[in-house]
C-alpha cells in the first residue's frame, strides 16, 4: 500500500470514527468526562419528571411545552445522568384497541423520550399509576383486587413492552409499576410483580426491570421479597423518612402532618421546641417530641439505609432509589438542604442511583417562573451538583 493510499486510508477511518462518535448521545459527567461503570452509572444521578404524562393539567403537550430542551442539556451539565418520566396508565391506555394502547398518545410519549436521550439523559420509564384521577394515592388501584383488570394489565404491559423495545437498554429502564399498594395484603404483590416481570422480560431480554415492594416502596416492604431469578433486576425503594419532617405541611396527606410547621433536622428534643409550640393538640405535641428523642441526622438515615444495603448484599441484589425528597413549601431551606444532603451522601456511599422528587414541583430542585425554570443553588449543591 502507498504511503499516500495508506494516509487517505487513515484519514476516512478518523472521520468515520468522529462522525460515528458524534451520533452518539451525549453523556458526559459534570467534570465533562464519560462516566464508568456502565448503566449503573448512567443511571446513577437522577430527577423526577411529573406533570407531563402523570399529574398532566389538562392535556397531554409534547414535551418541548413541559420543559425545554435548554434545560434538559442545562440539567445534563450540571451532572445528572437521568430522568425518571412517570406515566399515568390512563393516559396512554386505550381498552377498546387490540393492543390496548392509544397511537397518538404513545408517539408523543415516545418522541419526547428520545429528546430526553438527545439530551444526554436517559430514561427511567415509570408506569406511575393505574389511574391518578380515580385512585389517588392508590397508585396500583385494582391491580391485584380485580381479576379481570389483572389480566387486561398483563396484556397492556406484553404490548407496551414491546413497543418499548425500540429504546437501546443502555439508555432506558423498565419501572412495571410505581408505588403498589396492596395495604394490608402486601404479600399478593410479589407473584404478581413476578408474572409481570416475566411477561415483560420476553419482550425485553436486554433491559433493565425494576422490582419493588408493596406498601408504597417504603423499605421495610422490601425487605420482606425475595429477588428474582434475573441478574438484570434492580430493587426500588423510596425513601422519605422521617416523614414527619419531609412531609411536612403536605395538604394531601394525614391530617396531623397538614398542620406541622417548622419541623427541624437533623432532630433532638431542644430543636424540635419552636415546632412544639406552633401545635395545640397534645398527641401532635407528642409526636414531635418523639421525633427530637429519636434523633434523626446523617447517622440515623445511613443505617436505614445500611439495611436495605445489608438485605441486597445476602441476595446478590442491586438497589436503587429513584424517589426521595422533602416537601419545601414548610421545610425551611437550612433543614432542607441538610437532608438531602445526607440522604443523597448515603446513597452514593453504598453505590445506590438515586433520582430526587422532582423537577419543579414542590419538591423540586428548580422554581418555575412562567417558562423559566429558576435552579435552587442550595439543592443543587445538596445534590452535588455544578453549575456550568
Amino acid at each position: 500500500m502507498g504511503k499516500k493510499t495508506k494516509n487517505s486510508l487513515i484519514s476516512i477511518l478518523a472521520a468515520v470514527f468522529i462522525f460515528s462518535f458524534l451520533l452518539q448521545p451525549a453523556c458526559l459527567s459534570a467534570e465533562g468526562k464519560m462516566p464508568g461503570g456502565g448503566r449503573p452509572a448512567r443511571f446513577s444521578r437522577g430527577l423526577n419528571l411529573a406533570y407531563w404524562f402523570w399529574l398532566n393539567r389538562g392535556e397531554i403537550v409534547p414535551l418541548e411545552k413541559r420543559v425545554s430542551l435548554s434545560e434538559l442539556k442545562n440539567l445534563r451539565k450540571m451532572g445528572l445522568t437521568f430522568l425518571r418520566v412517570p406515566v399515568d396508565m390512563a393516559n396512554i391506555y386505550e381498552p377498546g384497541l387490540p393492543d390496548r394502547l392509544n397511537p397518538e398518545r404513545l408517539a408523543l410519549l415516545f418522541d419526547g423520550l428520545r429528546k430526553i436521550i438527545s439530551c444526554g439523559l436517559a430514561v427511567n420509564f415509570d408506569l406511575h399509576s393505574i389511574s391518578q384521577e380515580a385512585g389517588g394515592s392508590d397508585y396500583s388501584g385494582p391491580l391485584g383486587k380485580d381479576e379481570k383488570f389483572t389480566e387486561e394489565f398483563y396484556l397492556f404491559w406484553e404490548n407496551l413492552a414491546g413497543k418499548l423495545a425500540v429504546f437501546d437498554p443502555d439508555w432506558l429502564i423498565v419501572e412495571p409499576m410505581n408505588e403498589p399498594v396492596f395495604l394490608g395484603e402486601e404479600e399478593k404483590w410479589p407473584p404478581i410483580q413476578e408474572k409481570l416481570i416475566s411477561i415483560i422480560r420476553k419482550k425485553l431480554p436486554s433491559h433493565t426491570i425494576l422490582a419493588t415492594g408493596a406498601f408504597w416502596s417504603n423499605p421495610p416492604a422490601l425487605l420482606r421479597i425475595t429477588p428474582l431469578e434475573d441478574d438484570n433486576i434492580w430493587y426500588v425503594f423510596h425513601f422519605y423518612y422521617p416523614h414527619i419532617f419531609t412531609h411536612q405541611g403536605a395538604t394531601w396527606s394525614s391530617e396531623w402532618l397538614k398542620t406541622l410547621r417548622q419541623v427541624p433536622y437533623p432532630s433532638s428534643p431542644e430543636a424540635v421546641q419552636k415546632a412544639i409550640s406552633l401545635v395545640k393538640a397534645e398527641q401532635l405535641k407528642k409526636h414531635l417530641e418523639d421525633y427530637g428523642q429519636e434523633s434523626w441526622n446523617a447517622s440515623r438515615i445511613e443505617e436505614e439505609i445500611l439495611k436495605l444495603v445489608r438485605w441486597a448484599e445476602s441476595h446478590g441484589a442491586r438497589l436503587f432509589c429513584n424517589e426521595f425528597g422533602a416537601y419545601r413549601d414548610y421545610c425551611l431551606p437550612s433543614y432542607r438542604k441538610a437532608w438531602i444532603t445526607d440522604v443523597r451522601q448515603a446513597l452514593e456511599k453504598y453505590d445506590i442511583g438515586w433520582a430526587m422528587w422532582e423537577y419543579d414541583g414542590s419538591f423540586g430542585l428548580a422554581w418555575r417562573k412562567g417558562k423559566k425554570a429558576e435552579v435552587d443553588r442550595e439543592i443543587a449543591r445538596a445534590l452535588g451538583l455544578g453549575f456550568k
